[in-house]
């Protein structure tokens, strides 16, 4: 067995996290999860994380309380999550490209509120979203429970390594995704309509300025029908480079043949950013009027 430690009592995201990217490097099976007094005396196992006041890889101890814990270059100081991330991130994706893209959406999140970093702020006082740290936290015992913290980490660990190899297998197929729709733009004649031979998302087109609207087929498992779908202007917006025309919008079926003329459309959005029809020629004439 392969001995990692961390601290006992109250845990944490970063914590939590650490535990569960050791036990995807090393195999689940073959680690042993000790979790060790903070204030003891010296720790004896293979990997120790976020506990002990030693950040030294050769040593495979991987703690950031300790005065001089390093910090990235973007501002943001490294929690065990990180420091062991830094070091095996790219191992566990197989990929260094995934492994950095992990870091940006997932490990410096962890990172910064582990040591007092407010990275984001809502927009509004009386609606908040529910945050990670919320999701680890609602593993802990509540207040007055004597049930076992150990037990609770435990199964805080066995979500975040679950998450965790989603997120990883999710953004190796966003990587083949940016493969494809770049060699497609590439390859385009036209730019503004862009068609793709399976199921294309059109906020992968965003980056690409000139492409309005993205033809695919639409999800297989559900029917064999095609999408126009609109892109918007930037991430996080809602602004469209262009809409369906404006009689469309919301209508369903034969009200929708009717004012479109064509004769296997199905739906169109009400906000005009999306129609579904029964062919891709269909899609594509539909997508020729978007203006």
């Amino acid at each position: 067995m392969i001995t990692v430690a961390t601290h006992n009592g109250s845990f944490h995201s970063d914590d939590v996290f650490a535990i569960a990217a050791f036990r995807l490097l090393l195999g689940k099976e073959q680690v042993q999860v000790m979790r060790v007094d903070r204030n003891g005396g010296e720790i004896i196992a293979d990997y120790v994380v976020d506990v002990g006041g030693v950040y030294d890889h050769a040593q495979k101890r991987y703690d950031h309380h300790q005065n001089g814990a390093p910090v990235r270059d973007n501002g943001i100081p490294y929690a065990g999550f990180g420091l062991m991330w830094r070091h095996y991130g790219a191992i566990i994706c197989q990929s260094d490209e995934v492994a950095a893209m992990l870091d940006r959406a997932l490990v410096q999140p962890v990172d910064a509120p582990d040591n007092g970093m407010v990275l984001s702020s809502p927009l509004r006082d009386d609606v908040r979203p529910v945050e990670l740290y919320q999701i680890v936290n609602s593993f802990a015992p509540p207040w007055g429970s004597e049930a076992s913290k150990d037990d609770a980490f435990m199964e805080a660990v066995e979500w975040a390594e679950s998450f965790l190899e989603r997120m990883i297998q999710n953004y190796r197929a966003l990587l083949a995704l940016e493969t494809l729709v770049k060699d497609t733009y590439q390859l385009a004649h036209t730019k503004q309509i862009l068609q793709f031979p399976v199921p294309v998302p059109a906020e992968a087109l965003i980056p690409y300025a000139d492409v309005h609207v993205v033809i695919s087929p639409d999800d297989r498992s559900v029917s064999p029908l095609w999408r126009a779908a609109v892109v918007r202007k930037a991430y996080g917006e809602f602004e469209n480079r262009v809409s369906f025309p404006e009689a469309w919008g919301g209508l369903r079926g034969e009200a929708l043949r009717a004012v479109s003329g064509i004769d296997d459309a199905l739906f169109c959005h009400k906000a005009r950013f999306l129609f579904v029809a029964g062919s891709r020629e269909s899609a594509l004439k539909a997508a020729s009027l978007a203006q």
